[in-house]
Formats: structure tokens, sequence, C-alpha cells
């Protein structure tokens, strides 16, 4: 399996590269009024209008730097099996893809959020890098009101 690897400051996260539309560079967003601090607007993608998370916002209550690497990661959010819609995740140093098998995936044994509990461990690394499911790690209710607005 392939996945991304990027960084909210707090530490470094994979994501399933069957999950990803497209990577785009970082863009000026049109503010939603009212939204939780953690959502940075919207863009128009192909006619069509895309919430924008800030997942440094969201882990960590800090906006992601404006660097370089920073991208917006565009992904499939599922609202029902029949039901996905396009959603844009900021997040930083989105520039590594690996290579890693489905053994690799552990769960730490910490009792903490179940959404963060996963990781992957690489072979031949002390490195953690943590498992980002989109389905765990972004809030259900701010992501349908956002998205059924």
């Amino acid at each position: 399996m392939l996945l991304l690897l990027f960084e909210t400051g707090n530490g470094r996260f994979a994501l399933d590269c069957r999950e990803v539309v497209e990577i785009i560079p970082l863009l000026r967003l049109k503010k939603i009024p009212a939204a939780p601090p953690f959502v940075a607007g919207i863009i128009n993608y192909h006619s069509q209008a895309v919430p924008v998370l800030d997942l440094c916002a969201l882990t960590e209550n800090v906006p992601c730097r404006e660097v370089y690497s920073t991208r917006i990661i565009l992904v499939h959010y599922p609202l029902s099996e029949e039901d996905d819609r396009l959603v844009g995740l900021i997040a930083e140093r989105v520039t590594d893809v690996v290579k890693s098998s489905q053994s690799c995936r552990r769960t730490s044994g910490v009792l903490i959020d179940e959404a963060l509990n996963e990781y992957i461990a690489q072979p031949g690394s002390e490195e953690m890098v943590q498992w980002f499911d989109i389905r765990k790690m972004l809030p259900r209710a701010t992501m349908e009101e956002l998205l059924y607005r």
C-alpha cells in the first residue's frame, strides 16, 4: 500500500494514497463566517465549492505554517455508503510517499482517543507515524454541517 506522509507540527501522519484525489499548493481561501477555527475556508475546485480544514488547527489549535511544503490534500469524505464529498486538508511537509505493508499497522496500546491510537511501524526506523483515518479524525457533526450547506 502507498502512504502519503505529512506533518501537523506535533508529529507525522500517514494517509492511504487511495483516499487522495489530488495534492495542490496552498491557495487563498474564502473564509466561512462562524465556522470552527480549524475550518480554514473554501476553495473553488473545478467549479465545486470545497471546504478546507487546517489539520494543525484541528490537532493543536495552531494554524499550519505557510511554508513551501504546506499543501492542500484533496480527499473524499464518506458521508454514507453511497455519498462522499470532496474536502481539502491543509498539512505541513506533504513531501513523502512510502510503500508499506498492511502488517506494519499497529495499535499503540495507549489509552487515548481511538482515532490517534494506530501508528505505522516502519521497519528499521524508530519514528512513529500515526495513521490518519479520515472517518475518525474529522468531527462527523461538523463535516455534515459543512458538506450539506
